[in-house]
This record gives C-alpha cells, sequence and structure tokens, in this order.
C-alpha cells in the first residue's frame, strides 16, 4: 500500500513539473514572438527614418515641386522616394501575407495614406510606377489611397 501511495505522490509530481515545463515554454515562445515583433518594427521604422533623413527639407511643402529642384538633388530625392516605395510595397505584402498585426499595419497605412496625399509624393509616384515594377495589388493600393488631386 505504502508503494501505491508513494507512486500516486511520484505522479502528480511528474505532472506539475510537465504542467509547469509547458508554462515555461508557453510564456517563452509569447514573450519571443513580442520580441520578435518588436524587433521588426524597429527594424522598418530605422529604414524609414533613413529614407526621409535624405528627402529636402521642404518635401512637405503643398507647393513641392521635383521639376523645381536642381538635377542632382531631383536624382537624390527619387532615388529615396524609391526606397520609401520599396519599403511601403514590403509593408504591404507583410500585411497581406499577415506576417504583421492590424496595430502595426493601421499605423504603416495610415502613415502612407499621409504621405500619398502630399504633391512630392504624387509627383514621384507618377515618375517611379513607370520605371520600377512593383506587385499589381500595391500599385492598386497606392491608386485607391493617392488622391488624384
Amino acid at each position: 500500500m505504502a508503494d501505491f501511495g508513494a507512486a500516486w505522490i511520484l505522479n502528480i509530481l511528474t505532472s506539475v513539473v510537465a504542467i509547469g515545463s509547458i508554462g515555461t515554454l508557453f510564456y517563452t515562445l509569447v514573450s519571443n514572438r513580442r520580441q520578435l515583433k518588436l524587433h521588426n518594427f524597429t527594424e522598418y521604422t530605422k529604414r524609414y527614418q533613413e529614407i526621409i533623413l535624405h528627402f529636402p527639407e521642404n518635401i512637405n511643402e503643398r507647393k513641392f515641386r521635383l521639376s523645381g529642384l536642381p538635377r542632382e538633388a531631383r536624382n537624390q530625392t527619387l532615388r529615396y522616394m524609391r526606397a520609401y516605395f520599396d519599403l511601403c510595397s514590403e509593408e504591404y505584402s507583410l500585411h497581406q501575407r499577415r506576417y504583421i498585426d492590424r496595430d502595426f499595419w493601421s499605423l504603416w497605412k495610415s502613415g502612407m495614406t499621409v504621405a500619398f496625399s502630399k504633391a512630392a509624393f504624387k509627383q514621384s509616384w507618377s515618375i517611379i510606377k513607370k520605371d520600377t515594377v512593383f506587385d499589381s495589388d500595391f500599385v492598386g493600393f497606392v491608386k485607391d489611397h493617392m488622391p488624384t488631386r
């Protein structure tokens, strides 16, 4: 009878350890996932910052004109605009594949919508879309979110 009690206690202890291990594993997975999401968000934020730091100071002005820039400044602006639209395309693709959560996408999408409404981005897109290949779904997304006026 004592052996039965010892075996029962051993089974209970083994079950507690197994449940504790599963709980620890679950916590680790959730924590790692959260850290990975934060890392990815930080990486995309860094890329965005690196791009916008190379834009002309007056990029957000309503009367901004690419054609009014000296040739080298225009070329540099278009180079970084291409990088910006590439970044947006990647973010859109991550959203389409459900690799990012809704909160990140909502933040990125609202930023794109604001940028797409500005003269510099409209002018740049009209040039860039002619010589750069983007996924057709992304092109449709830009078209839907870029006012024509």
